[in-house]
C-alpha cells in the first residue's frame, strides 16, 4: 500500500519542458511566488466565509498534478481545519486510477509524502477541494507536493483558491504562480532526525520501562504518542491534548455523564499554559504541563461506563513473528518462544479503571513454545488457542489447536490444569473461532495446497467439533485465508486472499459466509487498494473494525472502521482511527483490534519500534490509552474475559448428498450491471471457469512437500521467463467446466462444480468474451444460489417474480464442455494445433518479421508461438505482476476484443486464412483465460524435453475432496528440508 522510500528525485529543469496548461487565466492575474515541492506553500488572502475551499490547478510540471496535503486555516488560526479526523471531507475533479498510494482521501489525512498523496487523472482543469465540517472564516490555504522531499515532478505551478458556501457558486480569492519551481533542499542520507521535527515539549524520548505497573511507563507512552502525532498535527502537543480533552468532556456531557470536575481541571490547565506563554518558563515546566494534561485526559477516558467489559481480559504473551510475507508466519518467522496465555484483572476504583494496579496471571505457560490467537466460547468458560512446541524451524513444528477450561470467576485460574490438544497431524491449525452452536471454525494447511505467490503452503477455513473431531472444509480457496470472527447475524467474517486475473499485492479482502460454508459473499476491499485483516463487527453500527495490512510482513498496520455502505470496493469507506501511524507490514504499530462498543477498540500497539507490543484502548476520535505492557514479551490478541451475547444459530442449508454433487445457480438478468454499451440479446452463454489448485506434491518417501523454491518455476506461465506489453500472463492454471445458455430475458439456470474455485465469463454468440468476473466464488455440494445480474451493485435486489424468469421455467442446464474437452486448459494441446493447421506454413522460424507460430520449445520450455504472441503484444490480457492495484474493467475493454491477433483473424482477409468456429473458440478461450501456458503446476524443469535434472518429487497428487466429514487427517512426518536462510537466499519475493 505504501511506496518504497528513496525514489530518485526528479529534475525539475527537465520537467519544465512538459508543463501542462489547463486553460489558465493570464499570468498577470496571478501573484508570482516561489513554489517548492518539498515545503508547505502558503497562499494567504482576505478572510472569507466558506464551507467549501477549492484549489484549482491551472498549470503543473510534467503531467497530472500531485498534492500530498491540502490544509485550510482561519484568520490567525493554528489549527488545520481541513483534517479528516476533524470531520472535513476531501473531494477532487478526478483521481489517477490503479495506485493505492494516490487517493483523494490522502488530501486531508494529515500525512505528508508521496506515499499519502493525490494525483489527478488528467493534466487539464483539475482541482482538489475540502468541505469543512462547518462554515468558517478562512484566510490561508497551504499545499505541498511531497513534503518528505523525494519527488518533485507533477508540481502545481499556477494555482487558484476559490471558496463557496454551498459547493455550487464559487468565488476566487487568490491566485499564485511561479516562473520556476525551486528544487527541494538536499536531504541527509543518514543521521538523527532534524531537531525541528521533534515536538518542542518532548525532546529526548525515554527508554521503555519494565512494564505498565511502572508509572514511568505512562511518561514513555505519552512521549511517544506526542512525537507520533507531531507528524500529523504541528500544533504544540499541549494544544492538541487540551483540545482532545475538551472534545471528550463535550462528548461525555452529550451522553449525560457529568464532567464538571474535568471542566474545572481543563480551565486550570489552560491558565497554566497561558502563564508559560508570558515569560521564559522554568526548565521542565512545559513537559510537566503536558504530562498533567495528558494524565487528566486519561483519567476521564478511563471512567467511561462503556469500558466496564475491560475489568477482565485474556491475551497472549509472545515475541513478534516478523515474517517476510503476511502468509508465511508458519514458515519464516522468528520462532522465538516463551510467554503463554494470560489474564489481566484491572480494578475499577471510584468508577474509573486503574490499569496501573492491574494484575496479570498465566493460564497456560508456552514452555518455550509459542501460543497465539486465543479466543473464548460464548460463556467465557473455555479458551481456545494454537500452540507451537519449542524446537525446529518452519513447518517442522506445527501449531495445533488447544482447549483450556477456565474458571471465569474472580480467581481466573485454569480448571484443574485441564488443557488438551484437540488437533494433530502434519498441519498448521490456528485462528480458532467459536461458532454460535459451539463448534469451531479455524484456519489450517489441511487444504494441502501451495500458496501461489512465493514458496510456502496455503491455509484455508475449516470447521470441527469442540473436541477437534469431524474436521471438514468450509472453503475451497486456492491461496490463503485468515482471521475468522462471528458477525452479529451468525455468519463467519474472514480475510480471503485471491488473485483472479489481478496483481497479488492488494488481493486480501473481507468475506462472509454461513457457518456451513454456503453463500460466501465479498464484504469489503476487492478494489479499494487496501488489504484488510481481523475484521469484526462494531457494536451498534453497520461498521466493521479491521487492520490495514501489507502483502509483506506481519498483520500490523492502522486500525480502521469500515462502512461497506460507502462502497464495498472504495477506499473512502475505510475511516482511520490511528492516522499517526499509517505504516503496514512489520513496521506497522497496531494490530488485533476488538471493538468493545461503538466508540472503543481494544488492540495491541507498539509505541516505539524498539520496544514491545502493549495492550491499548483506542477510540474513534483519535484518543488512546495504555492498559498493560510486559517487561519481556509482547502482549497481543487481547479481548474481554466475560460472557458475550450468542449470535443466532443459522440452520444448515444443504441437503445430504455426496461430496461431488454440483451446485445450482440462477442469474435473473445478466444485463443488470453490464452497462449501456452491452445491448440486450447480445449475451448468449456463460462460461464456467475453474482456477486449478496447486496441490502439495508427494515425495518419493510418501511425505508431502511443503515449500517450493524456486517458486516461479511452478507457475502455470513462467512469468520470470516471459512477459509482454500487457505485463505478466496468468500464473494461475485455469480450466473450463463448460458453457451454459442465457435466455432472451438475460436469465440463466445451471449447475456448476462444487468444492472448486470458479468464476464466470459472459460470452456472445461467437464465444467472444463480453465481461469477466475478477473475483471468485465457490459452491458447497448441493448448494443453490442466485444473483441479480453481472457486476451489478451488491445491494441491488431482483425485480422479477420467479415465474417471470424464463430460465426458471425449466430445470438447470448442464454445462456443455468445449470442443477440446472440459478440464485443465493447456495451450500446447488446445491452441497450438490450430496454429499448426492454419498458420505455421507462413509464420515459422523463417518469417521475415520473426513471427514464429510453431510449437518448437526453447530452453525455457516455452513454445515459439506462445513467446511470439505474448512478447509482440498480439494478445491482450490483465497483468498479474506484483505491486499492481486492479480496477473494475468495463465490458468489451480487454481480452479477445482488444487483441491484435483476433482483429487479424476476424477480418477473414489474412492470407485467405479461414478458421472454423471451433478453432476460433479455442483461441478466444485461451486469450480470455488470461493466456495461461500450462494447465497445472508441474515443476518447469521437469516438463518433457528439458535437459535439466528433475527435482526429487513425483507428479502432484490432488487431495481428496475435503467436503467429506472425516477425523483429523494424518500424514507421515514432514521431511527434512533446506534451512530457511538457504531458501530465502534463492527466492524472489512475491
Amino acid at each position: 500500500m505504501l511506496p518504497r522510500r528513496g525514489a530518485t528525485l526528479a529534475m525539475l529543469g527537465a520537467l519544465m519542458g512538459g508543463v501542462a496548461a489547463a486553460g489558465a487565466a493570464p499570468a498577470s492575474a496571478a501573484k508570482q511566488v516561489e513554489l517548492r515541492p518539498d515545503k508547505p506553500n502558503e497562499i494567504a488572502f482576505a478572510p472569507a466565509e466558506a464551507k467549501f475551499v477549492r484549489l484549482v490547478i491551472n498549470v503543473s510540471a510534467g503531467s497530472q498534478p500531485c498534492i500530498d496535503e491540502l490544509e485550510v486555516y482561519a484568520a490567525g488560526g493554528k489549527a488545520n481545519l481541513a483534517l479528516a479526523v476533524g470531520g472535513a471531507k476531501a473531494a477532487a475533479s478526478s483521481c489517477l486510477a490503479g495506485y493505492a498510494v494516490h487517493q483523494i482521501a490522502h488530501l486531508n489525512d494529515g500525512l505528508y509524502g508521496n506515499g499519502h498523496s493525490w494525483i489527478a487523472a488528467g493534466a487539464a482543469g483539475e482541482w482538489a477541494q475540502i468541505e469543512l465540517p462547518k462554515p468558517a472564516k478562512v484566510a490561508r490555504v497551504v499545499f505541498s507536493r511531497d513534503r518528505e522531499g523525494h519527488y518533485a515532478d507533477r508540481m502545481p505551478l499556477d494555482v487558484e483558491v476559490r471558496v463557496s458556501a454551498d459547493g455550487k457558486d464559487w468565488r476566487p480569492v487568490a491566485r499564485v504562480r511561479t516562473a520556476r519551481a525551486a528544487r527541494p533542499a538536499p536531504r541527509p542520507r543518514a543521521g538523527p532526525r532534524p531537531s525541528e521535527s521533534l515536538p518542542p515539549t518532548i525532546g529526548e524520548l525515554p527508554d521503555m520501562p519494565a512494564g505498565a505497573d511502572d508509572p514511568n511507563m505512562l511518561r514513555f507512552a505519552f512521549a511517544h504518542e506526542a512525537q507520533s502525532f507531531w507528524r500529523l498535527d504541528r500544533r504544540e502537543p499541549i494544544d492538541r491534548v487540551l483540545g482532545q480533552l475538551e472534545a471528550m468532556i463535550d462528548r461525555f456531557a452529550s451522553r449525560g455523564i457529568g464532567a464538571a470536575a474535568e471542566r474545572g481541571e481543563l480551565a486550570a490547565l489552560r491558565q497554566r499554559q497561558a502563564a508559560l506563554a508570558d515569560k521564559e518558563p522554568p526548565a521542565g515546566a512545559r513537559q510537566s504541563l503536558l504530562y498533567d494534561a495528558r494524565l487528566a485526559k486519561r483519567r476521564l477516558m478511563l471512567r467511561d461506563p462503556q469500558l466496564e467489559p475491560l475489568t477482565k481480559l485474556i491475551f497472549v504473551k509472545r515475541h513478534p513473528y516478523l515474517p517476510s510475507h503476511n502468509y508465511s508466519d508458519m514458515y519464516d518467522s522468528r520462532f522465538a518462544g516463551g510467554g503463554g496465555v494470560c489474564t489481566l484483572t484491572i480494578p475499577r476504583v471510584g468508577g474509573r479503571l486503574e490499569p496501573l494496579q492491574a494484575q496479570a496471571a498465566t493460564l497456560f505457560d508456552a514452555n518455550g513454545g509459542i501460543a497465539r490467537d486465543v479466543t473464548l466460547d460464548w460463556d467465557a468458560r473455555t479458551a481456545y488457542f494454537a500452540w507451537r512446541p519449542p524446537g525446529g524451524r518452519g513447518a517442522r513444528a506445527y501449531w495445533h489447536l488447544h482447549r483450556l477450561n477456565i474458571d471465569a470467576s474472580t480467581s481466573l485460574r485454569a480448571d484443574g490444569g485441564d488443557c488438551r490438544e484437540i488437533t494433530t497431524g502434519p498441519f498448521h491449525d490456528y485462528y480458532p473461532c467459536v461458532l454460535p452452536d459451539g463448534d469451531l471454525v479455524f484456519v489450517s494447511t489441511r487444504c494441502k495446497g501451495r500458496y501461489l505467490c512465493w514458496v510456502p503452503m496455503a491455509m484455508t477455513l475449516f470447521r470441527c467439533r469442540p473436541d477437534g473431531s469431524d474436521i471438514r472444509a468450509l472453503s475451497y480457496a486456492n491461496i490463503s485465508e485468515w482471521g475468522p470472527s462471528i458477525r452479529r447475524d451468525g455468519r463467519v467474517l474472514w480475510t480471503r486472499s485471491e488473485y483472479q486475473d489481478k496483481g497479488a499485492d492488494y488481493g486480501h479482502s473481507l468475506w462472509a459466509a454461513r457457518p456451513d460454508g454456503t453463500h460466501p459473499e465479498h464484504i469489503y476491499g476487492n478494489n479499494s487498494g487496501y488489504n484488510v485483516m481481523n475484521g469484526q463487527d462494531v457494536p451498534g453500527t453497520r461498521e466493521v473494525c479491521a487492520t490495514l495490512i501489507s502483502h509483506f510482513g506481519d498483520f500490523n498496520g492502522p486500525i480502521v472502521y469500515i462502512d461497506p455502505a460507502e462502497g464495498r470496493d472504495q477506499a473512502r469507506a475505510a475511516h482511520v482511527l490511528t492516522p499517526d501511524n499509517m505504516a503496514t507490514s512489520n513496521a506497522g504499530r497496531f494490530r488485533d483490534p476488538v471493538p468493545i462498543s461503538r466508540d472503543y477498540v481494544l488492540c495491541s500497539h507498539l509505541p516505539d519500534p524498539r520496544g514491545r507490543w502493549a495492550i491499548y484502548l483506542i477510540d474513534r476520535y483519535g484518543d488512546r490509552e495504555l492498559l498493560y505492557a510486559d517487561g519481556t514479551y509482547g502482549s497481543m490478541c487481547p479481548q474481554p474475559l466475560r460472557p458475550r451475547p450468542r449470535p443466532p444459530i443459522l440452520a444448515r442449508g444443504l441437503p445430504d448428498c455426496p461430496p461431488d454433487t454440483p451446485g445450482t445457480l440462477v442469474v435473473t438478468d445478466i444485463y443488470r450491471g453490464l452497462g449501456p454499451n452491452v445491448a440486450r440479446g447480445s449475451v448468449k452463454y456463460i462460461r464456467i471457469v475453474q482456477e486449478m489448485p496447486s496441490p502439495l506434491e508427494r515425495q518419493t518417501d510418501g511425505t508431502l512437500k511443503e515449500t517450493y523454491p524456486p517458486f516461479q518455476d511452478y507457475y502455470a506461465s513462467p512469468t520470470h521467463r516471459i512477459s509482454g506489453p500487457s505485463g505478466w500472463p496468468t500464473y494461475v492454471a485455469k480450466g473450463v467446466a463448460g458453457t451454459v445458455p442465457v435466455e432472451p430475458d438475460g436469465s440463466a439456470h445451471f449447475s456448476a462444480p462444487s468444492g472448486e474455485t470458479i468464476y464466470f465469463q459472459a460470452l456472445d454468440a461467437n464465444y467472444t468474451e463480453i465481461q469477466r468476473m475478477r473475483s471468485v466464488m465457490q459452491l458447497q455440494p448441493g448448494e443453490q444460489r442466485s444473483c441479480v445480474g453481472c457486476h451489478e451493485d451488491r445491494l441491488t435486489t431482483g425485480v422479477q417474480a420467479p415465474g417471470e424468469v424464463l430460465a426458471l421455467r425449466r430445470g438447470p442446464s448442464t454445462p456443455t464442455p468445449p470442443p477440446w474437452g472440459a478440464g485443465a486448459f493447456f495451450y500446447e494441446k488446445v491452441v497450438q494445433p490450430v496454429l499448426n493447421a492454419k498458420c505455421v506454413r507462413c509464420h515459422n522460424a523463417n518469417h521475415p518479421k520473426g513471427l514464429d507460430l510453431t510449437g518448437v520449445l526453447d530452453r525455457d520450455k516455452i513454445p515459439a508461438s506462445y513467446r511470439t504472441l505474448i512478447t509482440r503484444g498480439l494478445v491482450h490480457y490483465f497483468s498479474m505482476n506484483w505491486h499492481l492495484r486492479h480496477t473494475k474493467a468495463e465490458p468489451l475493454t480487454f481480452g479477445t476484443v482488444k487483441s491484435k491477433l483476433f482483429a487479424a483473424l476476424a477480418e477473414k482477409q489474412h492470407k485467405d486464412v479461414l478458421l472454423t468456429t471451433d478453432e476460433l473458440h479455442a483461441i478466444k478461450c485461451w486469450i480470455d483465460l488470461n493466456v495461461p501456458l500450462w494447465g497445472d503446476y508441474t515443476y518447469r524443469l521437469s516438463r518433457p524435453g528439458t535437459p535439466a535434472a528433475a527435482p526429487a518429487a513425483a507428479a502432484p497428487v490432488r487431495p481428496a475432496s475435503p467436503a467429506r466429514p472425516s477425523a483429523p487427517a494424518c500424514a507421515p512426518p514432514a521431511p527434512a528440508r533446506p534451512g530457511i536462510e538457504e531458501l530465502l537466499k534463492n527466492a524472489v519475493e512475491g
